[in-house]
């Protein structure tokens, strides 16, 4: 346990499946307040906030699209008149249709850059105003796929090396405020976005018979992962990401 997230108010973008999921629930056991964004759903949303606050916890729901700056501004405000302030962004939320890159539109590419890459930097710049407390950390999602072309992921990968490098950049320029940045490269995890891919079930079972650790990645792996980072014990960690895959990585 980290006491000193214990009243720490969170934004999990992309909060109501998954990794998100795991995360606004992981950081709400820690005593932080959670902002659990969502962009479409908003009945898995509210039954987030319903568990949370079963549990204890304090939650609100708020909708946005992260790739879309109005939606974002309308999001702060919220946050703003709930919250007051804000400690924790998540930055976990992505967009992305899957397939070879040779297929990719130019209406494609605007949307998945903007909600999977340059999402990042419209979170940092508009959370910034309300990080004032003595715990601010920015934590970022990517996978592999930023660094290796894997099949069918087609602009997602190009705009997760983008978010990589956003990461990176904000690190160094945020670090002198008092805010810590990282990222987390989370492995092949059962999820709903990697289940669109083609082959999706006989991935999986490569990646397991691959991976040292004899199984995929779940959601509550990055989730604890995550929680650390946004720790004191993680302070002197900038611009890193760790990677949490099992050691699949490793492997030739």
């Amino acid at each position: 346990m980290y006491p000193e997230l214990s009243g720490k108010k969170a934004l999990v973008t992309g909060a109501t499946r998954g990794f998100g999921r795991a995360i606004a629930f992981r950081l709400a056991q820690e005593g932080a307040a959670i902002a659990v964004n969502y962009r479409r759903s908003k009945s898995d949303a509210l039954q987030l906030v319903d568990e949370i606050k079963s549990a204890g916890g304090t939650a609100f729901a708020v909708r946005a699209d992260v790739g879309d700056d109005e939606a974002l501004d309308r999001m702060f405000a919220e946050i703003a008149a709930e919250f007051g302030s804000l400690d924790i962004l998540i930055a976990n939320a992505a967009f992305g249709v899957p397939g070879p890159i040779l297929n990719a539109t130019q209406k494609y590419w605007d949307l998945t850059l903007s909600a999977s890459a340059k999402s990042l930097l419209s979170l940092a710049q508009k959370a910034l105003p309300l990080m004032t407390g003595d715990v601010k950390r920015i934590v970022s999602l990517t996978s592999s796929g930023g660094q290796r072309v894997l099949p069918e992921y087609g602009l997602v990968g190009v705009a997760k090396a983008a978010l990589e490098a956003i990461t990176r950049a904000l690190a160094v320029e945020l670090a002198p405020q008092g805010i810590v940045v990282n990222g987390v490269l989370a492995g092949v995890a059962d999820t709903k976005s990697f289940r669109a891919l083609s082959k999706a079930e006989d991935f999986l079972v490569q990646t397991v018979a691959r991976t040292p650790m004899q199984r995929l990645v779940e959601p509550h792996d990055i989730a604890d992962v995550v929680a650390f980072l946004c720790s004191d014990q993680a302070k002197m960690i900038c611009g890193q990401f760790v990677t949490v895959d099992g050691g699949y990585d490793l492997m030739a």
